[in-house]
């Protein structure tokens, strides 16, 4: 009996915002491996649901404030996104965090809208207001990925070498300083240098780029 009381308190506990994160971020390594359609729309539906959770319990969740950002501007109405709802969490989180809302912003008009102007502003705001090192180097990327796009190509470049200047160890960079002088056919000599330590660094862990994809572009570079 007393078994059985301690089972039904401990299934009647509440679950910590951060369990609730966590399953949301399994589940979105399922999403990524899925090519089933209906799984993908019940997995995209349990995601919604775990970051929204994560929120209630823990208003400050920033991570999941900001991956609810990006999962209401990719999810479908049926299972609950909308530009709408990715605005109002980046609301939320300006609230928290000036730069990061500045962030999201930008991220939403250039993700959601199409609107580089308004997200070059934003992410410009970003660098600009970031306290934490790790915080300006993102949106460093992120702007220097508008840039490319747009073809800014003397602010892309500015981007990932400030990114360097701040954390060496970014070599992401590098790899897109090279992709750079590749869209332009300008500053050859500092792609090729910048390919080259990219290749030369450890293996690429997580969404970097495959060394394979730096020799591809080094060649093109050297034609």
């Amino acid at each position: 009996m007393r078994t059985l009381i301690l089972g039904m308190l401990f299934a009647l506990a509440p679950v910590p915002a951060e369990k609730h994160y966590s399953q949301a971020l399994q589940l979105v390594a399922e999403a990524s491996q899925t090519v089933n359609a209906v799984r993908l729309i019940v997995l995209g539906w349990q995601i919604g649901e775990e970051l929204e959770e994560t929120v209630r319990l823990d208003p400050e969740h920033l991570a999941a404030r900001m991956d609810l950002v990006r999962y209401y501007l990719v999810a479908p109405r049926l299972i609950g996104g909308g530009r709408k709802k990715a605005g109002e969490q980046a609301v939320e989180i300006a609230r928290r965090d000036l730069s990061l809302g500045h962030f999201a912003a930008g991220y939403i008009a250039y993700r959601g809208d199409k609107d580089h102007d308004r997200a070059r502003k934003e992410l410009r705001l970003a660098v600009r207001t970031a306290k934490k090192a790790s915080a300006r180097t993102t949106a460093l990327m992120w702007l220097g990925w508008l840039s490319q796009e747009t073809q800014n190509y003397d602010e892309a470049f500015a981007s990932f070498e400030k990114i360097l200047e701040i954390d060496p160890s970014r070599l992401a960079a590098s790899y897109e300083i090279g992709r750079t002088s590749v869209f332009c056919q300008c500053r050859i000599e500092r792609g090729e240098e910048a390919l080259l330590r990219y290749m030369l660094s450890a293996a690429p862990t997580g969404e970097m780029p495959k060394k394979g994809e730096a020799e591809k572009l080094l060649a093109k570079l050297r034609k």
